[in-house]
């Protein structure tokens, strides 16, 4: 047989299938004509002149989620329930019926063409049944290998369109999933005859045609790289959380509402023992524990592989102390290995169908609370749901951390499919806004783009100046304060070799160009950029001392937000905690 093997990974996982049925035009009929005047089921029948069975069963069904009661008094009538009067009023979507089913995926992503098969299409072998010589590619030298997370976006892709109608991909149980690296097996004479199986891609099929026509074998792809993530979504100035106290507070209001599950991504973690700050920390702990007697699942990851030990420890102690609130197993999933990223993060559910995420410069688990930090927070669905994707995908690389990662993308999945309910009348909504999703390479890129392009001012805040000072942002600012009257750069500490003598050159040199302002107490440890009056950037980067890599992408992430007088917003509220 002439065959040709090309490599392969081979992804099994159990899947979780929803299907979901929404309220029909009858339904929401009968809401609000019980809610606008009680009756019985004749009287229904008669008003709106729909079959006295058809009532009956429908006024069951919106029974079963509380939506209609029973009035007794002064006559026995059926009512819209408080529940279903605030559903009406708040607009809120109705409550869904769902029933969840399992279903088991198998699939095989091949290398050539980037094509996803279902494994019962094709043949495969593993590595060690391989034939001494023939047609086979190889896999490719220095690419890293699938993981779990990668392979389970591509089954979210891959699934579109291919379950029942009203049902929808929940999500992948990624603590049962399989993955191994085979090859696929194909047959040359077959495919000259244009037999391919189904759901090879253009570039599959044209590599093979090649191959067949000039006897030369396909060379592997590349995914192409990821591009910056751009949604339109709403955000307001009063989602910038700005100051030590506002951060404390949002993290005690945010944990305080949450039902099911926290994530806190800190890139440190201070010791129970450690004096600074540690009243002000110490509410951190308390907003933790009473999450933990109410049944919330707390997920905790710290991300610095420096002091890893020191870390581990401190994560030890903190377990120790969150799991005398409650002795249940499952509640408390605290990880005690980085993940290599210094991000920061806070996610939950809003205890009303929603989520929150905060993002920023905040170290939850460490910081003693005295500094400036700068944060945005997202409440818009698909905002909070991006911002859950990215967190998956950097704690991801801990096999410790599959439930983790399983809540985050079932819990992405469902904000992705929230609706307005048609009987909702409009709610006031907060300014719109462009929010896009900066990896670490784009912070540099973005920094120098709007150095020229910025129009009446540029603003940046960073912790820390070092040794890439001058190319990765004295000398972009010094574009902008050559064609502009407010370019301003403030900082707090100086890393590396860099000495105040060394900063003082460069101040006297850029002076009536830039403000490069040190400020030394309060400390600042918000990173942010801002320009003109409706581009900001919150970030974990740190732009004076750091700079993003490519092969590192999620070692620093950023929000650049693109909104109405966001710049004087935060500009107000800054300068307020620097007095």
């Amino acid at each position: 047989m002439n065959n040709i093997y090309i490599p392969a990974w081979h992804y099994r996982a159990p899947a979780i299938v929803q299907r979901t049925w929404g309220w029909s035009p009858v339904e929401e009929m009968i809401l609000l004509s019980l809610d606008q005047s009680p009756g019985t089921i004749n009287d229904i029948s008669q008003t709106l002149k729909i079959p006295r069975q058809v009532v009956s069963s429908t006024v069951a069904r919106l029974m079963q989620f509380g939506l209609v009661e029973v009035r007794v008094s002064p006559q026995p009538v059926l009512v819209t329930s408080g529940v279903g009067h605030d559903f009406i009023r708040t607009g809120r979507a109705l409550p869904e019926r769902t029933a969840d089913r399992e279903i088991g995926i198998s699939v095989v992503y091949e290398k050539v063409g980037l094509s996803v098969f279902r494994t019962r299409d094709v043949d495969t072998i593993p590595a060690t049944k391989l034939p001494a010589k023939g047609a086979i590619i190889r896999f490719p030298e220095g690419e890293p290998p699938e993981t779990h997370y990668s392979m389970m976006q591509r089954v979210n892709e891959f699934m579109v369109g291919m379950l029942r109608p009203g049902e929808w991909l929940r999500g992948v149980q990624a603590n049962s999933s399989f993955l191994e690296a085979k090859f696929l097996v194909l047959d040359l004479d077959e495919v000259g005859a244009g037999v391919f199986p189904q759901g090879a891609s253009d570039q599959l099929v044209d590599a093979l045609r090649g191959t067949i026509k000039t006897g030369i074998l396909p060379k592997t792809m590349t995914p192409p790289p990821e591009r910056p993530v751009t949604i339109e979504t709403r955000f307001g100035p009063d989602q910038l959380v700005v100051g030590a106290e506002q951060h404390l507070q949002r993290f005690e209001q945010i944990v305080g509402a949450a039902k099911s599950n926290i994530f806190v991504l800190s890139t440190f973690v201070a010791s129970l023992s450690d004096e600074k700050g540690r009243d002000r920390r110490e509410r951190i702990l308390r907003a933790l524990e009473d999450a933990c007697r109410r049944g919330v699942r707390c997920h905790l990851f710290f991300g610095t592989s420096l002091d890893r030990a020191k870390h581990a420890a401190a994560m030890q102690e903190l377990y120790l102390r969150l799991s005398a609130a409650r002795q249940t197993r499952g509640y408390l999933l605290v990880q005690r290995e980085p993940v290599d990223s210094h991000a920061k993060f806070l996610v939950a559910d809003d205890g009303d169908d929603g989520a929150v995420m905060l993002m920023g410069s905040c170290n939850w688990l460490h910081s003693p609370f005295s500094a400036v930090e700068v944060s945005a927070e997202l409440r818009e669905a698909q905002a909070v749901a991006e911002g859950m994707d990215l967190l998956r995908q950097i704690v991801s690389k801990l096999s410790s951390a599959s439930r983790s990662v399983e809540a985050l993308q079932f819990m992405a999945s469902e904000l992705r499919r929230q609706r307005n309910m048609l009987s909702t009348p409009e709610v006031t909504k907060a300014p719109s806004a462009t929010l896009t999703i900066l990896h670490a390479a784009d912070h540099e890129r973005l920094l120098r783009v709007a150095a020229h392009d910025a129009k009446q001012r540029f603003v940046c805040c960073t912790n820390k100046v070092g040794a890439n000072m001058v190319p990765a942002l004295f000398d972009p600012a010094e574009v902008a304060g050559r064609r502009l009257g407010d370019v301003r750069i403030y900082y707090s500490r100086r890393s590396g070799p860099v000495k105040r003598g060394h900063v003082t050159k460069h101040r006297e040199r850029l002076h009536g160009i830039v403000d490069l302002t040190g400020v030394p107490e309060p400390q600042l440890h918000a990173k942010f950029l801002a320009w003109d009056n409706d581009h900001i950037v919150i970030s974990s980067l740190n732009w004076g001392s750091q700079s993003g890599l490519e092969d590192d992408r999620l070692d620093e992430l950023g929000l650049y937000l693109e909104g109405p007088n966001l710049v004087s917003a935060l500009l107000e509220k800054f300068e307020t905690e620097c007095e």
